[in-house]
């Protein structure tokens, strides 16, 4: 595990501040949909922060996945799958420990230790998971997303599914005509 910290949590740490840039870019756009008082500019431009980071997320890991075959191709290390989800999941933990406090929040609204703590968390995930913010004021029924306790704990699977399939796309050496390979500049 040593090792894992050692070769990737630079990397982890990236896909943790491309998500609060794009976080507070996403609050930023969804307090002036707000403003403007347009539910479809709203939803409009949550969709569009999310993409732009799952877009950032896919870099980040395509970029640590085509790192990472250059030493599969010597014969230095094998593929490992667990690699993209380990990065995942540390650059997600704030982000679960704050949904479970949020969740807990939400689930014993009686005013206690639980929901204070949740108070605080609340405002700290919606800045850090911004780009959700628009899709989280939609309304089931008469209930809207965000006061759900398990939506909460769901925001950080599209970056789950994002980040595998950018590493397998890496280690494949599969780069989307150019979008993504880096060329040396000219002498």
């Amino acid at each position: 595990m040593k090792g894992f910290f050692t070769r990737y949590s630079y990397q982890s740490v990236h896909l943790f501040l491309n998500q609060i840039a794009i976080g507070l870019f996403g609050t930023v756009l969804a307090l002036a949909a707000g403003m403007a008082q347009s539910e479809p500019l709203k939803i409009g431009t949550s969709v569009f922060a999310i993409l732009f980071f799952l877009f950032l997320q896919f870099a980040a890991g395509w970029r640590v996945g085509s790192e990472d075959r250059v030493s599969i191709d010597l014969g230095k290390r094998s593929k490992d799958l667990s690699v993209p989800v380990k990065m995942w999941a540390l650059a997600n933990s704030l982000n679960f420990l704050l949904a479970i406090f949020v969740a807990l929040a939400l689930l014993f609204p009686d005013g206690g230790f639980l929901s204070s703590v949740g108070g605080v968390a609340t405002p700290i995930k919606l800045i850090a998971e911004g780009m959700y913010t628009g899709i989280l004021s939609l309304k089931v029924g008469d209930t809207p997303l965000n006061a759900i306790w398990f939506v909460h704990l769901l925001t950080p699977i599209p970056a789950l599914f994002t980040i595998v399939a950018a590493y397998m796309c890496g280690i494949n050496n599969i780069n989307f005509g150019g979008l993504f390979s880096q060329s040396a500049p000219r002498k």
